[in-house]
């Protein structure tokens, strides 16, 4: 595990999503490792990227932090704003995991109604200790939702879900009309290029 830090998802700008798939988990890092070199001279409005790898020894989600959003390129993965997040106010853990949840939904309307949904729906005492922040991303072409969470390990994510902790959560992931959930994974950070 790498001393790099999470990214700062409440920094203002554009972010870009994308996972990549390897055979295996030397093929990951070699992936990740040939990004990164590919980045020696980031271009302008590049802010931050952070690369994590699934824990299911195959993913690889790629996280771009754009300053200047006219600098963001045309084509590629998604563009995602921060709609809302939930995180203590004095939180001082360091993320050991994240937890991700991706879905297709019926415009930007349904984007603020599910999340809001999801929000409303956690439990007033407030969730499993091994959990630290979510945030909710809403991509800028109205078609999707990411929630972004952050763990202070894969296996307090786990004991969460085997113990019911996310079940109202679920119930709308599934539930909602307008709503698919399409991919979820559990990620380590690998590398950062800040």
């Amino acid at each position: 595990m790498p001393s790099a830090s999470f990214p700062d998802l409440t920094v203002p700008g554009t972010l870009v999503i994308g996972t990549l798939y390897a055979d295996g988990p030397e093929q990951q890092q070699a992936l990740v490792d040939a990004e990164f070199d590919s980045l020696a001279s980031p271009p302008a409005g590049l802010a931050d990227v952070s690369w994590f790898l699934g824990t299911d020894g195959e993913t690889v989600l790629t996280l771009a932090q754009w300053a200047d959003d006219t600098a963001v390129p045309p084509a590629g993965p998604p563009r995602y704003r921060l709609y809302r997040s939930l995180t203590e106010e004095h939180e001082t853990r360091v993320p050991g995991c994240l937890v991700t949840a991706a879905f297709d939904v019926d415009g930007p309307e349904r984007q603020r109604s599910f999340t809001d949904a999801v929000i409303a729906a956690q439990p007033p005492e407030g969730g499993h200790p091994g959990a630290i922040s979510a945030h909710f991303l809403h991509s800028v072409d109205g078609s999707r939702v990411l929630l972004y969470t952050e763990w202070t390990s894969a296996e307090a994510h786990q004991e969460a879900a085997e113990a019911g902790g996310h079940d109202k959560a679920h119930e709308l992931f599934s539930g909602t009309p307008g709503v698919r959930l399409t991919r979820g994974g559990r990620f380590h950070l690998r590398r950062t290029l800040r």
